[in-house]
């Protein structure tokens, strides 16, 4: 008699003709933009950190899955997105060692101590961020602008120091790539344009990047009417520090986002809200990040904020 077999996954549960190789060459496509502006404004720098962190994350996967003879997964390219997304959201001052141990904790700690992909309840990226950034802090913490190596503070830590500072900034500037910070995330244009590329493509859909920009946009509309001398405009918050590269690929992250329309709305506009929260009154400058990773425990809490059903039961 045939039996039939049936494979119980973590969630979450999507189906379609698209294979996860696909999906990731899509990720790292997109991605390509912003890391041609990071070797632009950055140099020799930002080369030598996305090779690190990369070629890190794809080794340390390998040997953990050969190690524990499990099915090697590199040719997923999950592992390389891992360390390309982690290499982005570093300061160009870093050492070498800084992508090597963050790119190794993102796939130890991050993903494979969970049992790999499609298992992990937090982003691996952020996951390795944090824990860097609360180990070496002061390294975590030297910018420089583009194309020199002078340490500046970002626009974010200006006005942590004097809120009337951002009358200082261009926003085009801002926009365009010439506000220092982590290598990939300076230049807007290019983050849009690789953001874009993945809308449309559908890997990701439109609901977590829209809200998270909606809760930014509020808190700061909402601060800019209690006192415009103090509090920069929403346009300042939403194109320095980390915020769009947050909402388009990191924010969206399959795994670790919702999956239902209500849910991702809800987390991308909560997100964005305690991002604002953490920024005026938190201890660190930009907060998108420690906004997301909150924002991830909760995310099988949103998947449960569904449509009601339509018709009788």
């Amino acid at each position: 008699m045939d039996t039939t077999t049936l494979i119980v996954s973590m969630s979450p549960h999507l189906r379609g003709k698209i294979t996860v190789e696909r999906m990731m060459l899509i990720f790292l496509i997109s991605l390509a933009p912003a890391a041609l502006a990071a070797l632009y404004l950055f140099g020799i720098r930002a080369l030598i950190t996305i090779l690190l962190a990369v070629v890190t994350a794809v080794v340390v996967e390998t040997v953990i899955e050969s190690l524990t003879h499990q099915k090697l997964t590199y040719r997923d390219y999950h592992a390389a997105l891992i360390g390309l997304l982690f290499a982005l959201i570093l300061p160009p001052s870093v050492p070498w060692w800084i992508p090597v141990t963050g790119a190794g904790v993102a796939i130890i700690l991050g993903k494979m101590v969970f049992g790999g992909l499609g298992n992990y309840p937090f982003n691996p990226v952020l996951v390795a961020w944090v824990v860097l950034t609360l180990s070496w802090g002061d390294r975590m913490s030297i910018f420089f602008s583009p194309h020199t190596t002078e340490q500046v503070l970002t626009p974010l830590m200006a006005i942590k120091e004097d809120p009337a500072l951002f009358y200082s900034y261009e926003l085009m500037d801002l926009f365009v790539g010439t506000q220092p910070g982590a290598i990939g995330c300076v230049c807007g244009v290019a983050i849009l344009i690789g953001g874009l590329f993945m809308l449309t493509t559908t890997i990701i859909r439109w609901h977590i990047p829209i809200s998270f920009l909606c809760g930014i946009a509020l808190g700061a509309a909402i601060l800019r009417v209690i006192n415009p001398d103090i509090y920069p405009p929403v346009a300042f918050h939403l194109i320095t520090g980390g915020t769009l590269f947050a909402a388009l690929f990191l924010a969206p992250e399959p795994v670790t986002s919702p999956v239902t329309p209500t849910g991702m709305l809800t987390f991308g506009f909560l997100a964005g809200i305690l991002t604002m929260i953490i920024r005026m009154w938190g201890g660190y400058p930009d907060g998108s990040f420690y906004a997301i990773l909150v924002m991830n425990a909760a995310t099988p809490l949103f998947n449960k904020l569904k449509p009601k059903p339509v018709g009788r039961r």
